[in-house]
Order: structure tokens, then sequence, then C-alpha cells
């Protein structure tokens, strides 16, 4: 019985063989030149909403003849200062100040003026403390990478200002550029003397009529520097970090030559295949791609994707276009941040549950069975509602709701309106007739929602309430830790009910062949760098998998047993993380950079910051109840008389496999808690499907007559 599962994992050893290439190339063929000269133009806290006929007509005339997008800026606290923005883009990793903390409402420090020596050299003061800073957070930036790797192909740096001072500096803080530090040094001569020129236009700190003249100001510098741009030159102007107490996503414009294979950024959208998005970037792309049009291929330090152009709109198009990305991106955050939105909806269903149980157990005593019954068909179809607002709030993204008068109602409207659809056809499905039928359904109809979108690209996951956002930015494409785990839940409550229906009908092989081709779908759907691109999703959910299918056939858990699982999990990730890795560099998505980091000697950094990002998530008294609830959670499953629970227990004997679907998403969120980042917020998203439908399942069991 152990042969086989090393006989499987020689075979999948040996496809791994066959599927790589005969030689691989440490690095790509040198990239030819588009360019002679870069520019950026750096203006921390930039957005689209800025830009306008009236205030920025030179940026609004620029947008015309460039390419554009919306950038994300977040680099290690959730609000980028100016200083972490241009740290970020001269390292190509995301770095930070850290002098303020990620405390919003204190104001952001400016870059300091570097301290210039007799020979013209210039020493950015504070920059030994930065290193230090930036040594617990595990990004490991190599800082000043972007001017070193230009100047290590023979091109000249040129930085204007503080900002791109720091963006220069190397570890020692000594800048390795030309050195100006006013804007107004900037000419023609200026810009055919260096390869690459980064210039610090200021941010347009202050709220009101200051910040509206500031805009003002830097504007009319965008003109004039634009307006003497020697030929060959790509000019960037990109919004690289907040100016206030929000994160937003920021402007980014790119016009002139761009590679030598590719086309003139001159129209339509930037895309990068590190967010898959058109018309979406984060700021780590900024570095590598100031290199490529200059023939200079991105070291391996820094993190980023080239960005490329896709078509699209223009102009002005482009600008209420780009606009609505944060529009939706802050509505997101309000619905989340502001109004506690995870709060409410883990501990709504549960206290309409107990509230149930109180009326039941109210009306019972006193006779009324009527007033009981529809009691508990309410609790039914309260259960099935909530549990299908997760799937619900994925179809919003099916609907342009950005553009509606009031983005957070419409974004929790339509999620409620989707969700009661799903609840509707659970509730009326001829599923109907079995007390698991309703809850089964919205588990089906959710893994199918989310199971299609990540293979179609993940166009419902940006800014919907259990997707993804821009602002965090862990993420822009397939599965993050809050949509795995809701489809991880929704998986094993979905395909429980066909393989205990079939093992119950005598059907055991029938019932295995289910279960193992849902799971490989369901697999696949989640760790395939072209879908959900999950890591930790695949080492959590095939032992949940697994832990449903020995439970129901009735096999004994062993510890062998569960050291061949892990070992399995392990070896299914590997596969496809090696699979990744044997793709170019660029077109690599975490599951091949991870394996490069564990070749370079990198990935304890990546593990160590995954760790403590874990353990950082016990940060209320809330969350800190979770892990209580979890181990009440299976000691009731266990034991529900010992637990008083007897509802639970009538519906363990009514629907037998509803104990082991427990005990399986159960195990599905400790594993997942235990390997992934998000900490006790897996666990958390799991009650909000899981604990609702379970609910409902009872509810359901509690409504039929009893036989006595």
């Amino acid at each position: 019985m152990i042969a086989r599962p090393f006989r499987l994992l020689a075979v999948l050893a040996a496809l791994i063989a066959l599927a790589a290439p005969p030689a691989r190339a440490d690095a790509a063929p040198a990239r030819a030149a588009g360019a002679d000269h870069v520019v950026l133009l750096g203006i921390p806290g930039l957005s689209w909403a800025d830009i306008d006929g009236r205030d920025t007509p030179a940026l609004v005339a620029l947008a015309g003849r460039s390419t554009s997008a919306a950038m994300s800026v977040r680099t290690v606290h959730p609000r980028a200062c100016p200083v972490d923005g241009w740290l970020t883009t001269g390292a190509g990793a995301r770095s930070t100040d850290n002098r303020t903390g990620a405390k919003s409402a204190e104001p952001c420090a400016e870059p300091l003026p570097p301290t210039l020596a007799p020979d013209g050299s210039a020493t950015v003061p504070n920059m030994r403390a930065i290193v230090k800073r930036n040594d617990s957070f595990g990004y490991n930036p190599r800082f000043g990478q972007l001017a070193a790797s230009v100047a290590e192909h023979g091109g000249a740096v040129t930085a204007v200002g503080p900002g791109a001072a720091y963006a220069s500096a190397d570890a020692t803080g000594r800048v390795r550029a030309d050195y100006r530090p006013d804007p107004a040094a900037v000419d023609t001569a200026l810009i055919e003397r260096s390869a690459l020129t980064l210039v610090d236009l200021g941010g347009l700190t202050g709220p009101g009529a200051a910040r509206a003249d500031r805009l003002r100001a830097v504007d009319a510098q965008v003109a004039r520097i634009a307006a003497l741009l020697p030929p060959r030159t790509q000019l960037v102007v990109a919004g690289l970090a907040d100016d206030t107490g929000t994160p937003h996503l920021r402007a980014l414009l790119v016009s002139g030559p761009g590679t030598s294979a590719g086309r003139s950024f001159d129209s339509g959208r930037l895309t990068a295949t590190s967010t898959r998005d058109d018309g979406m970037v984060q700021l780590t792309d900024l570095a590598p791609s100031l290199l490529a049009p200059l023939g200079v291929d991105a070291p391996s330090e820094l993190v980023g994707a080239v960005y490329t152009r896709v078509p699209g709109s223009s102009g002005q198009g482009a600008i209420d276009e780009l606009r609505l990305f944060d529009v939706g991106a802050q509505a997101s955050r309000t619905v989340r941040e502001v109004w506690y939105f995870f709060t409410w909806i883990t501990l709504l269903p549960l206290v309409c549950a107990a509230v149930a149980l109180w009326l039941a157990v109210r009306f019972g005593r006193r006779g009324r069975t009527r007033a009981r019954a529809a009691v508990i068909r309410a609790a039914t179809g309260i259960g099935v509602f909530f549990g299908a607002i997760p799937g619900g709030s994925f179809l919003v993204g099916l609907v342009p709701w950005e553009k509606s008068g009031d983005p957070a109602w419409a974004l929790l409207g339509l999620t409620v309106a989707f969700a009661a659809v799903l609840t509707a056809g659970a509730l009326l499905g001829p599923w109907r007739r079995h007390p698991y039928g309703p809850a089964g359904a919205v588990a089906a109809a959710t893994a199918v929602i989310l199971a299609g979108d990540v293979i179609l690209g993940s166009p419902l996951q940006m800014n919907t309430l259990f997707g993804l956002s821009p602002l965090v930015a862990g993420r822009f494409y397939g599965f993050g830790n809050v949509a795995w785990t809701i489809f991880a839940m929704a998986v094993v409550l979905a395909v429980a009910w066909p393989t205990a229906h079939l093992l119950a009908a005598g059907r055991r092989r029938a019932a295995v062949v289910v279960l193992s081709v849902v799971g490989a779908v369901a697999v696949l759907a989640d760790g395939w760098p072209a879908f959900g691109s999950d890591f930790g999703g695949v080492l959590a959910l095939i032992p949940g998998l697994a832990v449903l299918g020995l439970l129901l056939t009735g096999t004994r858990i062993s510890w062998g047993k569960v050291g061949l699982v892990a070992l399995g999990a392990v070896v299914v990730i590997g596969v496809i993380a090696v699979l990744d890795w044997l793709r170019p560099a660029a077109s690599r998505s975490h599951l091949g950079r991870f394996v490069q980091e564990v070749l370079d000697g990198a990935a304890g950094d990546t593990l160590h910051r995954k760790v403590m990002g874990n353990l950082h998530s016990f940060t209320t008294p809330f969350t800190l109840l979770i892990p209580v609830a979890f181990v009440l959670l299976v000691l009731a499953v266990r034991d529900p008389l010992k637990w008083r629970a007897p509802a639970l227990e009538r519906a363990f004997a009514a629907v037998p496999w509803l104990r082991s679907t427990l005990i399986a998403c159960w195990v599905t969120a400790v594993v997942g808690y235990a390997v992934n980042d998000s900490g006790i917020q897996i666990p958390a998203v799991a009650l909000t499907i899981a604990a609702p439908l379970a609910i409902a399942v009872i509810a359901a069991v509690e409504a039929r007559p009893r036989v006595d």
C-alpha cells in the first residue's frame, strides 16, 4: 500500500525531467534599445482625479499622446509616503523610510536634501538608518539598483531633486548619479548627457487651494520639460506615492519610444504580468520598465515586470476610465474597513441562529408549533442567504457599479442582490427536498463561480468584497487568501454530498472517482500559475479533501496517512512551481519566482515575512476569539450532546456525512491558517460560509416532522 504513492511520485519526477528543456540559459538575450534617453518625472500624490483641463492642461494633453495606467503604490505600509515611493522606484523592490510607520493620521516625512561634497558628489543623510529599518521587512531591497544597472551598461544617470537622490542612492547613502537640486536645471543638454534622468517635481501635499496651486505649478513644469525633450526620449510621469492619510491608486503616463521590438507608447493602456490587468500596474514595475527602452535587462533584484502597451482609449476617455479604478478601490475599502463588513458578516448569522434557537425553544415549550416551524424555516433561509453572500459578492464584478452615484452602497447592494438570487435558486430547486440540498447548492454554485473566474483570468476579483484590492496589493490575479478560503470551503461542502450519496448506494469506486476528479479540478484551478496561482492554498486544500475522503469511506486516519497526504500536497505544488520556473523569468508567476528564491538562498526572508504577517494578524479582541471559537466548534462536532447541542446531533443523524464535512472544513481552514500569511483571517472567513450553511442544514433537519 505504501509503494503506490511512491510510484506516483516517481512518475511526477519523470514528468518534470521530460518537461525541462535540454538546456536553460541563465539570462535572456540582451535587449535592444528603443530609446536613447528616459526621463521620469515623479509627482507623489498625483492621481487621475487631479488631471483635468482647467488645472492641468499639460497633463491632459500628455494623456492624449501617452499610454497610461492606474498604479498601485503600496510599498511596506498601507500608505506609501514620498520617500517610500522614491526608494522603491530606485530599488525595484518594496522599501520604506518607516519614520512615521503605518499611521495614516501622521504627515509623511518629506525627502531630505542630500549633503553635497566639494567634489560635487551627494550623500543622502539618513540612508544607513533606512537600510537597517528595511532589514526587518523581508523584501530585500537593493537600494539604488536602478541607477546601478544603467551605469553598469555604460549609461549616465542624473538625479534632480531630493526624491530622485533617494532613488539613486546606494546602501551607504552615496548618490550614484549626477545630482542637481532644482528641477529648473533640467534642459535639453542635461537630458542628452544622460541615459536616465530622474526628476522630483515635488508632492501635492496639503488640501484645498494650496494643493491646487501646487498642482498647477507641477503641470507647468511638465509642459516645460516635455517641450524640450530630445529625439528618441521616453517620458514617464508617475504619481509614485500617496500624499494623504488614505491610500489611493496613482496616475502613470508613458509617452515616446518603447523597446525596439515594441510599439511606441502613444495611446492605449499599460499592463504587466505582475497584475494581468489592462490599465493596472504596480510601483515595483517602474524600475524594470525604465530600463527596458534603454536595452538594459532587469537584474533579479528588481521584482516587478516590464509594462507593455495594450489597446485602449486615450485622452479624456482614458482619464475618465482610469479614475474609476480608484473609485472602485475606495468603495471596496470603505465597505471592508470603515463599515467593518467582515466583522458583521461573521457575527450576524451566528446572532440570527442564536435568536432563532431561542424563539424555537420558547414557541416549542408553549405548544406554538406553527410559530416554531416558521422560525425554523426562516433560520434555514437566513443561513442559506448568508452562505450565498461570498459567492454573490463575486458576481458583482459583472456590473460596472463604480459608475453609480454612490459606489459603496452600490457594491453592498449588488452583493446582497446577487446573494438573494443564489438563495432563491437554492431554496426553489429540486434539491430543496433534502436538508442538505439548499446548502449544497449554494456551495456548488460558489465553487463554480470562483473556479470559472480564475480560469478566465480573474475578471470578477478586483475590488469585490471577498476579492482582491489594488490598495492592499498582495496580488492582482488568481486566488487571494480570502477568496481561496471561500473556494476551499465551497469545494469541500459541495463535493461531500454526491460522494456520500454514491457510498451509501454501495458505489465506492464511483464515489472515489467523483471526489478525485472534483478535487483534481479544484487543485488545478487553485494552483496552476495561469489560474489561481496559489502556493499555500494547494497545501491546505489537498489535506482537507483527503480527510473528507478518509472519513466518508470509514478509513482509519493514521500518522502515516497524514504524512503521505502532506508529502503529496508538497509534491503537487512543487511540480507546479517548478513547471512555472521553467518558463522565461518575465513570464513567471510568484510560484516560479519562489523556486528561484530557493535556488538563490533568499527564500528564508520570504518565509519569515509570511510567518510574521501570520502572527501579526491577532490585532483585536475579536481576532483573539477566533481560535477559541474554532476549538469549541471542533469539540461540539465531535460530541454534540456533551456540549448541549442536540439539534446538531439530530442533524448528524439525518445527514450522516455532515460531521465528516465539517471536520474536513475545519482541517482545511486550520492548515490554510498555518501555511498562508493572512493568519487568523482565514479561519474567520471560513466561518462566513461554513457556519451559515451548517446552520441552514441543522434548521432544515429541525423543520422536518420528528418521529419519537
